[in-house]
């Protein structure tokens, strides 16, 4: 992953010392983005997107949504 989205992504979510381009990374953000309250707009629906599914596309996805 990007140092830019890995280091943007820690700002945002506070998450520090791990990797979100793992999958642990990525049950870390995917549990932090369910909280958020602009989640559903950003799923698109009530389920996970597939394509989200998968660590790097995840943070990049997010980092695009939230203007990073």
């Amino acid at each position: 992953m990007a140092s830019y989205e890995q280091t943007f992504l820690e700002q945002l979510t506070n998450i520090h010392g791990v990797d979100f381009s793992t999958w642990q990374g990525w049950e870390q953000l995917m549990t932090w983005v369910k909280r958020q309250p602009w989640r559903e707009e950003f799923f698109g629906s009530e389920k996970i997107p597939a394509r989200l599914l998968y660590p790097q596309t995840l943070c990049e996805e997010l980092t695009r949504y939230l203007g990073g």
